[in-house]
């Protein structure tokens, strides 16, 4: 007790301290009022904590425990809010059925509030031998899984706007971004780990300190000092649900409820269950991806945006080709410009670029260093641009026999593949 309250004493502090340099420096947008709520909030729920666990270090126990546990809801609505309106404010469509889920999830909230008049989320006394922990309520595992269900959306709307972020703002937003990383697997850990043992563990909630600690001196640097309320994604946003983060925290949930179902139906404790699964989890892992190239190709395009690496930086990219980018002034004028500049900065060639106009169903040349131009098409539903849509930046062909699979073959058998289709279409049984 003695080190855990200095802790959560500190952290919070600091939090409020961070937050109250944001709102005073940097008022004047939406961004940087709901970072500077966000961390006030935070900091609150620290002070909380540390009075909840102080008074019972006295042998007082109080109403504090149950309150400080509620609270971390809204705290968590408070830093998702964040999440999903940072750097996308071009793409206010994506954020609507956000505002509803956080709109709903602050009612629940509020019901959580009123219901500690009937209900209490922790047991009134302490358990363990050295009373560093509290039993758990039916009420209080509610109020787990939902701060469970928050963290991962959390995590999974910063992936997301992470990768639709240029080089610049990827830069700025990464102290910040593994601070709040940390916080959202701190939090997943706190409530699976309650869940499981049915107690709410003094230590596990000081660890928080350490995450509130980084954050309190993170988000002032990239709001104040590097102006990250002025960031916007520059590409597609990826889904959250197609996310590294989100496969993850889902994953922890159905593992979590998995367990209990294991551990009521076997007899097992709950740590036999846990080890037991995850040997079998990691063989059948190991299986599946030394047997199934269907398996590595997910797995790969998972962690690829983490692993991917460009060449070249953007922004001295866009300093060399500026100048001529403002002077086109028609599409075919940046459409000739393109492949060239691209054979000219890569060193490769040649070069074409394909593009779809409107809706329709294929690729066709608009621009190519090969003189004459190709006519050639590309559907949409070929190997290389499905995975092009799927990856979102450019392929590194490895020289591998997997690579022959993305690069349709339309030269050497281009009269025999049209004679094919005719002949199919002619002959082919009808109704």
């Amino acid at each position: 007790m003695n080190v855990m309250v200095p802790l959560l004493v500190a952290s919070g502090a600091l939090a409020l301290l961070s937050g109250a340099v944001v709102l005073l420096w940097k008022p004047n947008r939406v961004v940087s009022l709901l970072a500077a709520a966000s961390l006030l909030l935070l900091g609150l729920q620290q002070l909380g904590w540390a009075r909840a666990i102080d008074a019972i270090s006295w042998g007082e126990r109080n109403s504090w425990l149950d309150l400080s546990l509620v609270f971390a809801l809204p705290v968590s609505l408070a830093w998702l809010l964040l999440s999903v309106v940072l750097a996308r404010e071009t793409e206010p469509k994506q954020t609507r059925v956000w505002r509803l889920y956080i709109s709903f999830q602050a009612l629940l909230s509020l019901g959580a509030v009123a219901g500690l008049h009937w209900f209490s989320a922790l047991g009134r006394f302490v358990v363990g031998g050295d009373g560093r922990a509290v039993p758990l309520t039916s009420f209080a595992v509610l109020l787990l899984g939902n701060l469970l269900l928050n963290a991962t959306f959390l995590s999974a709307n910063l992936e997301s706007t992470y990768l639709g972020l240029s080089a610049r703002w990827r830069r700025v937003f990464r102290p910040m971004l593994a601070a709040l990383v940390l916080l959202c697997g701190l939090w997943i850990y706190l409530a699976m780990r309650s869940i499981l043992t049915g107690r709410l563990s003094f230590p596990d909630v000081a660890l928080t300190s350490i995450p509130v600690t980084l954050l309190a001196a993170a988000v002032p640097v990239a709001f104040v000092r590097k102006r990250m309320a002025e960031a916007s994604v520059t590409a597609h946003l990826k889904p959250f649900y197609e996310t590294a983060s989100f496969v993850v925290g889902m994953a922890a949930i159905v593992l979590l409820f998995a367990l209990v179902q294991i551990a009521h139906v076997t007899g097992w404790t709950v740590a036999r269950a846990f080890w037991i699964s995850t040997l079998c989890a990691a063989l059948l892992g190991l299986g599946a991806v030394a047997m199934s190239r269907r398996f590595q190709g997910s797995l790969q395009r998972l962690l690829e945006p983490f692993l991917y690496t460009s060449r070249f930086d953007p922004e001295a990219v866009w300093t060399r080709l500026s100048h001529e980018l403002d002077a086109s002034s028609t599409r075919q004028d940046l459409c000739r410009m393109v492949p060239a500049r691209t054979a000219e900065i890569a060193g490769i060639g040649p070069v074409t670029l394909f593009m779809a106009s409107g809706g329709a169903s294929d690729f066709e040349v608009v621009g190519s260093t090969l003189q004459p131009v190709p006519a050639e098409r590309v559907a949409r539903e070929e190997p290389l641009a499905r995975e092009l849509r799927a990856s979102r930046h450019a392929i590194h062909l490895r020289g591998r026999a997997d690579d022959l699979g993305l690069i349709p073959i339309y030269v050497e058998n281009a009269k025999q593949i049209a004679f094919c289709s005719k002949w199919w279409r002619r002959w082919s049984p009808r109704g």
